[in-house]
């Protein structure tokens, strides 16, 4: 025997027991893993990469698990009469097994993204890859075990699909077949691009910032929002920035309180800015007192919070997140002019003139 087919058969038979398919599989879930975490291959590389990823490798390995066996005629007195979707047969088809993969996977995705967030994990793009390994690893392990118990004329090989004759293969020779076959991929790419670009759209991003105004009562707990003040009264108030991005980041509070007519700010005053750094998913817990410096009725008091380097101009197209509190500004004349009035109005004791 020559060396050649020494090593034609030595091939052979390590592919009769190694999967292919499920060792391919981890070898691109690998590869799109250092792809997407890199940032490698550019937005439309990383698309494509991410959604193959995403909608169609961890579906693939459950459905290894699932089904380790090659398909197979129901009636076993017609052995020559081709597989095909039009038939009657046990197990799955090329075609099925494909089609199930991304079914499976669809529905997969967002039980582990309930998971993840009922266990208080955030979704970002480690939490998802290590959803994606877990269910991978999982299946491929299942999978590999359960054909390997399996004679080897009964297991699921891709390779000997890809070796079939044409009549035997993925396209049967019967039409009813083939016409169905081009129909349920056309289906499965239809669904894979629509998930995938709604997934790319910028409303699906879990990168954010929150933030909320709070107002503090007189005994240090939680109170209404204050509504008529007076100019140069200190008000107690706290604002709370939580930070949802993936990585920590500088934020700062500017703080103005403005008259605005129709949606046109005609006067603004600074009042307070202050900054902090803030971890992924920590709270900045901002208290503070303000001191409104303008007096009027319906005036706004804003909150502007930035992200990163301040600006030259804050305002709402430059702050990621801005809050607003309406107040009625007493002037502080005004108010010490009321308190003198009541005092001078203030009656007296007449005394009683003896008798």
């Amino acid at each position: 025997m020559s060396v050649t087919e020494t090593a034609r058969r030595l091939v052979e038979s390590t592919l009769d027991v190694v999967p292919v398919d499920l060792v391919a599989l981890v070898a691109y879930v690998a590869f799109a893993t250092a792809a997407v975490a890199g940032d490698v291959g550019g937005e439309v590389g990383l698309f494509v990469v991410g959604s193959i990823l995403v909608f169609f490798a961890p579906g693939y390995a459950i459905v290894a698990a699932l089904f380790p066996d090659r398909p197979r005629n129901r009636d076993e007195g017609e052995k020559s009469r081709a597989l095909s979707l039009s038939s009657a047969h046990d197990g799955l088809l090329p075609q099925e097994r494909l089609a199930l993969a991304f079914g499976v996977s669809v529905t997969l995705i967002p039980l582990f993204a309930v998971a993840l967030g009922a266990a208080g994990v955030q979704l970002t793009t480690e939490s998802v890859l290590a959803a994606v390994w877990a269910i991978v690893g999982f299946g491929v392990v299942v999978g590999g075990v359960r054909r390997l118990l399996l004679p080897s004329r009964e297991r699921f090989d891709p390779l000997t699909v890809a070796r079939q004759p044409r009549n035997e293969g993925v396209f049967a020779g019967d039409a009813v077949t083939n016409v169905l076959t081009v129909c349920l991929c056309l289906a499965v790419v239809a669904a894979l691009g629509s998930a995938t670009v709604a997934l790319a759209g910028p409303q699906q991003s879990m990168s954010y910032t929150s933030a909320s105004l709070l107002t503090k009562s007189g005994d240090g707990g939680l109170g209404g929002y204050p509504t008529n003040v007076t100019q140069g009264q200190p008000q107690q108030l706290v604002v709370e920035v939580t930070n949802h991005h993936e990585e920590a980041a500088n934020y700062t509070v500017v703080t103005k309180i403005q008259r605005v007519d129709g949606g046109t700010v005609l006067a603004s005053n600074d009042l307070l800015t202050q900054s902090q750094r803030v971890g992924v998913n920590e709270t900045w817990t901002y208290d503070h007192t303000v001191r409104p410096s303008m007096a009027g009725q319906d005036l706004r008091l804003v909150y502007y919070v930035v992200r990163g380097p301040v600006p030259d101009s804050v305002n709402e197209n430059t702050a990621e997140r801005v809050l607003y509190l309406r107040l009625d500004v007493t002037p502080a004349d005004s108010s010490q002019t009321a308190q003198s009035t009541n005092a001078t109005q203030t009656p007296t004791a007449t005394p009683t003139p003896s008798q």
